[in-house]
């Protein structure tokens, strides 16, 4: 009654009920318009010759899957100038000299071997899908790798004497990777690490990945990314992102992670960015990083993508109808 009331004060009581069921139903598709276009969006995946690659509207990413260390190369599929490239590189136990729980190269100690996780074998689980009304909404799958780790490797003289005995164990890797329509710019991964020892109980344990770019399809990337800084928890540079947590859970326990960047532990080409756990004891850590393209939905106003003029084009054919609508009963 209160619509119908409105409705016949703005165009008089010459209104009939098909002109008012007209309106009502052009204002019901101009208000479901924006969530049919969201609906619109898809992913695209594959696992070819060993290669994993997965596509959104708003970003691109490769994986290496055949065995080969786990190797991001993300890009932005409306700009393909640049490919950012993220590879898991050591995982070590460090000391934290300064009591800060960052690992600092050159200030902070390595305790004994780093465990190469590019000597390693990985294991692609296949594709887990989600699916909405007929529609892929998110992709899952698992890059797998437990490899015997050799604490105090023989034959290296004096450099592990100092250290406690320890026997060889193994170490398990998890990467479990996530692509979802409802945040098609980036990629979501838990990094899940079970079976590692510890040296001492007050120690960090630090994961290195080099970070880099390349022109569009390279396969490895051998410069540092353009304008690289970091702010808050996340890792900005050109349009692309890294951003972490700052916990992570060990036996349903908060863990507390800190970053930090600069050159590599060795001669790896790019920036180095270290994750650095505290001390977690036997336990599995369980952790979700981000990668990502930066979006521009911190503006005034919306990119004009083709979802938005659909949007703005629906809006305005409503707005003529209606309008001659008004016009023709008057």
């Amino acid at each position: 009654m209160a619509i119908n009331t409105v409705y016949t004060d703005l165009i008089g009581d010459r209104m009939n009920t098909k002109t008012l069921l007209a309106i009502s139903t052009l204002v019901l598709i101009g208000m479901t318009l924006p969530m049919s276009v969201a609906a619109t969006g898809t992913i695209q995946y594959q696992n070819k010759d060993g290669m994993i690659s997965l596509l959104t509207e708003d970003i691109g990413v490769m994986i290496p899957a055949a065995g080969e260390v786990p190797h991001f190369r993300w890009w932005d599929p409306n700009d393909t100038s640049v490919d950012f490239h993220l590879m898991f590189v050591k995982l070590f136990e460090a000391n934290d000299t300064d009591g800060d729980g960052v690992f600092t190269p050159g200030m902070d100690h390595i305790i004994g071997p780093v465990f190469a996780l590019p000597t390693t074998d990985w294991e692609f689980s296949g594709f887990k899908l989600d699916n909405a009304s007929g529609s892929i909404t998110a992709v899952h799958f698992n890059l797998t790798s437990t490899s015997t780790h050799i604490p105090r490797p023989e034959g290296m003289g004096s450099q592990y004497g100092e250290l406690p005995p320890m026997e060889p164990f193994n170490v398990t890797v998890q990467i479990r990777v996530h692509i979802d329509v409802q945040t098609a710019n980036s990629i979501k991964f838990d990094i899940i690490i079970a079976g590692w020892q510890w040296t001492y109980t007050d120690t960090i344990l630090a994961l290195q990945f080099m970070l880099t770019q390349s022109a569009h399809g390279a396969n490895n990337g051998t410069e540092p990314p353009t304008g690289m800084y970091k702010e808050a928890t996340r890792f900005q540079f050109s349009n692309g992102y890294f951003e972490y947590e700052p916990t992570a859970l060990a036996a349903q326990n908060t863990i507390q992670v800190k970053a930090s960047h600069g050159e590599g532990v060795g001669s790896e080409a790019g920036e180095a960015i270290y994750l650095a756990f505290e001390n977690f004891g036997d336990n599995t850590l369980v952790y979700d990083p981000t990668l990502g393209i930066a979006s521009d939905a911190g503006g005034l106003f919306p990119p004009l993508t083709s979802e938005v003029l659909m949007i703005v084009g629906g809006v305005l054919v409503l707005a003529i109808v209606v309008g001659a609508i008004f016009k023709t009963r008057r």
